[in-house]
């Protein structure tokens, strides 16, 4: 996202993160599912 926009966004009350962040996953949870995804490709 430019810097910009996430500014403006901030600005009007929103929340920037990131998927971890939102999902409130742990390192090992992360981990696991990045895991899971690069064996599926």
């Amino acid at each position: 996202m430019r810097e910009e926009k996430r500014r403006r966004l901030e600005a009007k009350g929103w929340k920037v993160g990131t998927a971890q962040e939102f999902l409130r996953l742990s390192a090992e949870q992360a981990a696991y599912i990045e895991l899971k995804v690069r064996l599926a490709m």
